[in-house]
């Protein structure tokens, strides 16, 4: 009897770790790609779901410094949209920015409770860990075990954050939380014990202003709370809420990036691949008045609240608040206050020119790109001699502004993954051609030239 257990238990381990790896290379960096299958036999520690990660690793970064963490929410339609994160061009300017790895899981949850992957103590996290491990060995970025983390998580990707926060806030820079906080999946999770070193974490909780009363009640009704607990408990955590969408993840992406660019401009070891980070910014505190910032029109609700909904007054809401709203710098508070008005952001700065542009005879052009760090990438512009020609279509998928990749429900890029590839019509090789890159905010690069092949 005992013999049978050992074997079914070793096949078992087996079955999770069995995988293939697959790298991609490009000009902009690396892909890496490997699966943890779950166990036919449930092993304790271990998730009872597969988990596919993948890693970006930047070109020319010999030791990184370290890892940005890009988590999907609940259920199969996030998990599938967590296999397209790392390929964002947008997310990778910020890895790019800080010489930091990208990554992100897909996890198969399928008819299984999001508790068990949300709840980092049912397997996700000791996954995450295993992933780093595994990349470090397979890149020979050995570091990857070691170097802080940069987390950023939607629904029970926030849940997951916010967890991770209490487990291993020591190796966390900073974390964004859209649309979900450490109680507000599911019954069945047992509160973390509180973790005094969570307090250094700076942490930004982001929530959908129509998720107040419609079918994500619990975000609303859970993420007020605690964020109250957190600031009286003097957390370096804000509270930002997205006045246009519901639970989706809209533009949010624009002040998360900026925060956790700020929070890894601050906090990494100044020498790549160490591991203790640098302490927290003081930052800066916006006084409770502040909370008509985060106002919701009661009439802009049209769908039916749920029977367990409460819906916060301004007075229970200003309470909630009475510690102020937590931010990095005073520089974010205008970042914050933009988005908080209308959904909106800045940026006075065009994104990167386009560069590498070839075309051959029969106008098959080709180039590379990279993303504009505050705002993104929408689209690119083709000029013939110094007259504007066409411009590139946007991704045909996209839950917010109009984007070069699309930006998808859990802010991961569209399925359809467009290249930097154009087929120019009435192409003449006696006209000289360029191209321009357009961020989001509709500013444009410098125009490439292009050369023929």
């Amino acid at each position: 009897m005992k013999r049978n257990f050992i074997q079914t238990l070793a096949l078992a381990l087996f079955a999770w770790v069995a995988a293939v790896a697959i790298a991609r290379s490009e000009d902009s960096g690396e892909y890496f790609e490997k699966t943890f299958f779950a166990p036919d036999t449930p092993v304790f520690g271990r998730l009872q779901m597969d988990a596919e990660w993948k890693i970006w690793i930047p070109a020319d970064v010999e030791t990184l410094r370290g890892v940005i963490v890009h988590q999907h929410g609940c259920g199969t339609g996030s998990s599938d949209g967590g296999r397209t994160a790392v390929y964002d061009l947008h997310w990778q300017a910020l890895a790019r920015e800080h010489d930091c790895a990208l990554i992100a899981v897909s996890y198969r949850q399928g008819d299984l409770a999001c508790e068990l992957w949300c709840d980092p103590r049912n397997g996700s996290a000791q996954s995450f860990l295993d992933a780093l491990e595994y990349f470090a060995d397979y890149t020979g970025h050995k570091e990857l075990t070691r170097i802080p983390w940069a987390l950023w998580g939607h629904s029970g990707g926030g849940h997951w954050v916010g967890s991770m926060c209490q487990l291993y806030p020591k190796r966390i820079a900073g974390a964004w939380l859209r649309s979900g906080c450490p109680n507000t999946v599911g019954a069945t999770f047992d509160e973390l014990p509180m973790n005094e070193d969570v307090l250094n974490v700076p942490m930004m909780l982001n929530i959908g202003a129509h998720e107040n009363g419609v079918e994500f009640a619990i975000v609303w009704n859970s993420c007020w709370p605690y964020f109250e607990t957190m600031r009286s408990k003097g957390a370096k955590i804000g509270l930002l809420i997205d006045p246009n969408t519901s639970h989706e993840t809209g533009n949010s992406r624009y002040p998360a990036i900026r925060f956790l660019h700020d929070c890894l401009s601050a906090r990494l070891p100044k020498t790549p691949g160490e591991s203790e980070l640098l302490p927290p910014p003081d930052g800066f505190v916006l006084a409770e008045s502040n909370v008509d910032d985060l106002e919701l029109a009661a009439d802009k609700i049209k769908t039916k609240p749920q029977e367990n909904f409460r819906e916060y007054s301004l007075e229970e809401r200003r309470a909630f608040v009475k510690d102020g709203i937590w931010m990095p710098n005073k520089e974010f508070v205008d970042v914050w206050r933009t988005y908080a008005r209308d959904g909106s952001f800045n940026d006075s700065t065009p994104p990167p020119a386009p560069f590498d542009a070839k075309i051959t005879s029969d106008g098959a052009l080709t180039w590379n790109c990279r993303a504009d760090l505050e705002s993104g990438l929408k689209t690119f512009v083709l000029y013939c001699d110094g007259e504007r020609v066409e411009e590139l279509p946007t991704a045909p998928v996209c839950n917010a502004l109009p984007a070069f990749q699309g930006i998808m429900y859990s802010d991961t890029p569209d399925f359809s993954l467009p290249k930097f590839e154009w087929s120019i019509k009435d192409y003449d090789n006696s006209k000289d051609y360029s191209i321009t890159a357009v961020n989001t905010c509709g500013l444009e690069s410098d125009a490439a030239s292009i050369n023929s092949k």
